[in-house]
């Protein structure tokens, strides 16, 4: 299928496509060698799908690459250890905003001059 259809097939654009071509993460079926049109196939929709709920989980290019590459139990436990990671980096940027809510309310107001 073309790159518009499977774009609209798996609700990635094809820009993204291209780039996640680029980056072999996702390449096309097959390659036009004469106009250079990609085409999809129907069996590369699963892993599109999976390239776009880890983009949506904020996983970086690099890792998804890795992702894709392992079985699924290994691909499991890498997901689960950057969701640990995501989790740790919230619980420390909780504490930040709440100790600055915390220094800001004590601070007295600055009085400006216009």
């Amino acid at each position: 299928m073309t790159i518009g259809a499977f774009a609209r097939l798996t609700r990635l654009s094809p820009k993204a496509l291209r780039l996640y071509d680029g980056l072999g993460l996702l390449p096309p079926a097959r390659v036009d060698p004469t106009n250079g049109y990609r085409y999809y196939s129907p069996d590369q929709v699963e892993r599109a799908r999976l390239v776009a709920w880890l983009r949506r989980l904020g996983m970086p290019l690099a890792l998804i690459r890795r992702v894709c590459a392992l079985d699924g139990p290994a691909a499991a436990g890498e997901v689960r250890a950057f969701m640990a990671r995501v989790e740790a980096d919230l619980v420390a940027r909780r504490d930040l905003a709440g100790f600055l809510v915390d220094h800001l309310s004590r601070r007295e107001p600055t009085v400006t001059s216009t």
